[in-house]
């Protein structure tokens, strides 16, 4: 044994240099936070107006937390369906239209928000809606699985309305498109951390069991967003103020009065009617394949969880960038001009399922999963600011539910014909490209219609401003 004493000094700064090199990865990734703190801090700062940071950082995070609860669940709701019950096309359209039976009833919830403050209505069935996955510990076969779905999506659409009159509120006109680029990219972060993470967990646990804790952080998220625009007041009724002191009856003709006045909207506003009959056209073509999808998924192109996992995130870390462009875009151009791009864009996706189902290889889809991410982003900012802009403060949940009305109109219809559409060519041994096909006229003419409605409101602003 060495007894020089200058050894043992030695030794001490040696085991330091190596305890030095061992956390040395740990100091620079507590430095990496930061810094992307500072970046973060620097965008807010930018791109978000003194009076609007509150309500971002609330809407922010409750957006991160919602991401979180989504990204473990939605991506993966079908080929579960399908690949673990054995769900029918049946049951796939099924699903597919729950979220617009729920939108039907948009224009008697604008009518009960009339009035009165709008967060306890996103508050509320946010709350209910993600309480209810929890009974997901009690599906064990297809059926129950699409009810609970279904029920959670028709629940959760209840806030639809309320949601776009608060934004209308708390973001300026002028500037709303990149926040809300911000707040959804956010979103989509989260959803690409939960789906890689839960991916890989249900190859190993149960969705019965990996649902119901996602459902306790979608919790949260909505007690978060409860305490956006905290000094909110409830306003008087546009109409009747006294309408909730009189008789059954009243009520009932105030409720028609108000439902007519609303879906009057789309014989005042000539540019709004072009708009939502050129958005109700291209929609229908895409929620015609959403019950065809993952048939093609799991039957044709044999995808696993794991496998639909993979492209989900791929798909979302695309519209993470998209969002910053697309806000942008929407904020300096035109919000019509930019659904009308993107309508055009997302004519891709059909023609890739069309490829993929004729060389039988999944690989075929990793273009349609980068276009679908690249117009995820477009069309959330560009259709939301469009419908926003054809509004006024006292009326855009009106605006908002009218369109939640049609929404529901197409998606309750067009997946079940979709699904009739698969019978049909099963029975007559035609191949179900040809599905494919016919989502792709309908796209292509909402698109020309969507290219007429914005040459005619900007026609009609010009008119206006040289009348002024």
């Amino acid at each position: 044994m060495d007894m020089n004493p200058g050894t043992g000094n030695e030794r001490k700064q040696r085991r330091g240099a190596r305890l030095a090199a061992l956390y040395r990865p740990i100091v620079a990734a507590t430095h990496l936070p930061r810094r992307a703190r500072k970046q973060a801090q620097t965008a807010v700062h930018r791109h978000v107006p003194p009076r609007a940071r509150d309500a971002f950082v609330t809407d922010a995070t409750a957006m991160l937390l919602a991401g979180l609860y989504a990204g473990s669940i939605y991506p993966f709701v079908s080929i579960i369906a399908r690949g673990e019950l054995g769900a029918d096309a049946t049951v796939l359209g099924f699903m597919s239209a729950a979220p617009y039976l729920g939108y039907l009833c948009s224009l008697f919830w604008a009518r009960a928000m009339e009035g009165r403050r709008k967060v306890p209505f996103v508050k509320w069935s946010h709350l209910a809606a993600r309480t209810t996955v929890v009974l997901m510990l009690f599906a064990t076969s297809a059926w129950p699985f699409a009810l609970i779905i279904s029920a959670v999506q028709i629940i959760g659409a209840i806030a639809t309305p309320a949601y776009a009159a608060i934004i209308k509120e708390v973001y300026p006109d002028d500037t709303r498109g990149r926040i809300m680029s911000l707040t959804r990219a956010a979103l989509l972060v989260a959803q690409i951390v939960a789906t890689y993470i839960v991916g890989w967990l249900l190859t190993t646990v149960s969705y019965r069991f990996v649902f119901p804790v996602a459902a306790l952080v979608g919790i949260v998220a909505a007690l978060v967003f409860s305490r956006i625009n905290p000094n909110e007041q409830a306003q008087p009724a546009v109409g009747d103020p006294g309408a909730a002191r009189l008789p059954l009856r009243a009520r009932t003709m105030d409720t028609a009065r108000y439902l007519w006045d609303t879906l009057g909207i789309l014989k005042v506003d000539h540019a709004y009617r072009w708009f939502a009959f050129s958005v109700f056209t291209y929609g229908f073509g895409n929620l015609l394949i959403t019950p065809i999808i993952p048939l093609v998924q799991v039957d044709r192109l044999h995808m696993r969880t794991n496998d639909l996992s993979l492209l989900a995130n791929l798909s979302q870390v695309v519209a993470v960038f998209a969002y910053f462009y697309w806000g942008r875009y929407v904020d300096r151009r035109s919000p019509q001009r930019a659904v009308t791009l993107n309508i055009l864009v997302n004519a891709l996706v059909p023609i890739f399922y069309i490829l993929a189902i004729g060389v039988g290889q999944a690989w075929v889809l990793i273009p349609a999963f980068l276009v679908s991410g690249a117009i995820m982003a477009g069309i959330d900012l560009s259709y939301f600011n469009a419908l926003l802009s054809f509004s006024q403060e006292h009326n855009v949940a009106r605006y908002q539910a009218l369109q939640s009305f049609l929404l529901g109109v197409r998606g309750t219809v067009a997946p079940f014909i979709g699904s009739m559409l698969v019978s049909y060519l099963d029975a007559h041994s035609l191949d179900r490209r040809y599905a494919f096909v016919v989502a792709l006229v309908f796209i292509l003419t909402g698109c020309w219609m969507q290219m007429m409605a914005t040459r005619r409101q900007e026609a009609e602003r010009k008119t206006v401003l040289q009348q002024g």
